[in-house]
């Protein structure tokens, strides 16, 4: 391999590390700074809708049960007293859809007596439940429990209004007589969390039991088919606070930043299935600037690295690989007997003006052998 082409080797060799490792470092560099900027931004989505998901869901329970303790405290149950406490409620939080009171027929005087009163458009109306609301999940579940609890999110009676009930048994002298329960409209919350699309990703409601809440991807009241098929969100939620985790998105199933963060008004606590909020950011989507900026400082840098591998190589070829050149050729000349010499530029690299001095020597000791034998040769 000739002396330019080892030079050339180790040209490259020397401008395309240092090259290769400032693009790895700076790549490293943005990443960990996006990875960074989107975890903290991911915790503050999930903090603040978590907020405002307690919010929402608190208003329910409180109504509840100071609606019931009201009932409780009455000297008797009056249907009248009964309506208009619940109108009264209704009333006064106006982010409330509906409002029940469900007593067992033979439990009180009153016999089969379910006052409803709800919201229809800007009007408040009330009615009286005429299904057989006995074997309604709303009105069973607390009266077998006796405790209050929150019922799963369901459609209501229109099948266009997405609803979540809380519900309380009533007591009167020391036995459950009925159940007060409140209706909430969760359309307004699933509405709001499908518009939040964090790099693409999704804010939604899950439970350990696979239900999902407002997934973007998914009908308003899904079921992932219990928690085997939630991943990672599932030892997550067991451990009953805030956490975050990089993994595959269950529903998604791209690798995402996932961040969990409890509903405490849906907690097991207060009568719910421990739902919680996830916020799911995928990496992907949120590295694909980094991707694009990496390819154009690879053109850039290639760029960079050609033009100052062509002037090394310039540079090199003109202070060492032409004086060689003409060193050599001057060996040659005087192997074919011609002892002329020309002195190197004063410019040249002090080696090759002594290689150059050197090899004129040579060729005035050739140039006397040679005259000498030709003197002689004539005698």
């Amino acid at each position: 391999m000739s002396l330019k082409k080892r030079i050339q080797i180790l040209l490259a060799f020397l401008v395309a590390i240092p090259l290769l490792l400032l693009l790895r470092e700076s790549y490293q560099a943005g990443r960990t700074a996006l990875v960074k900027e989107m975890k903290e931004e991911s915790l503050q989505i999930a903090r603040l809708e978590a907020a405002e998901a307690n919010l929402i869901f608190d208003p329910p329970r409180l109504v509840t049960e100071g609606l019931r303790l009201a009932l409780e405290s009455q000297p008797e149950l009056r249907p009248d007293v009964v309506r208009e406490l619940m109108r009264e409620s209704l009333h006064r939080n106006p982010q409330l859809y509906g409002i029940a009171v469900a007593l067992a027929p033979s439990s009180t005087s009153l016999g089969r007596f379910a006052p409803y009163v709800y919201r229809r458009g800007r009007s408040e109306v009330e009615t009286d439940l005429r299904y057989e609301y006995g074997t309604r999940d709303w009105y069973r579940l607390p009266m077998e429990g006796e405790r209050a609890r929150w019922i799963d999110p369901y459609f209501g009676e229109g099948g266009n209004t997405l609803m979540v009930t809380y519900a309380a048994p009533l007591r009167r002298d020391g036995r459950i007589v009925g159940v007060v329960e409140v209706d909430l409209d969760l359309d307004g919350l699933v509405e709001r969390l499908r518009r939040i699309r964090p790099g693409g990703g999704a804010v939604y409601l899950v439970n350990q039991k696979g239900q999902v809440v407002a997934h973007p991807d998914l009908k308003a009241v899904a079921d992932l088919g219990g928690s085997a098929n939630l991943g990672s969100i599932t030892e997550l939620m067991r451990h009953h606070g805030e956490d975050t985790i990089q993994a595959a998105d269950p529903i998604g199933k791209m690798d995402s930043w996932l961040v969990e963060t409890p509903i405490s008004a849906l907690s097991k606590a207060q009568g719910g299935n421990d739902w919680a909020l996830i916020v799911s950011w995928p990496l992907k989507r949120r590295l694909a600037p980094l991707g694009e900026m990496a390819r154009r400082m690879i053109v850039l840098y290639a760029f960079l690295g050609g033009t100052a591998l062509l002037f090394l190589q310039r540079s090199f070829d003109a202070v060492i690989t032409r004086p060689l050149r003409a060193l050599a050729e001057q060996a040659r000349r005087y192997a074919r007997g011609d002892y002329s010499w020309s002195p190197p530029p004063r410019n040249e690299a002090p080696e090759l003006r002594e290689l150059s001095y050197a090899l004129e020597g040579l060729g005035k000791s050739l140039a006397k052998a040679t005259s000498r034998v030709d003197q002689e040769g004539r005698t």
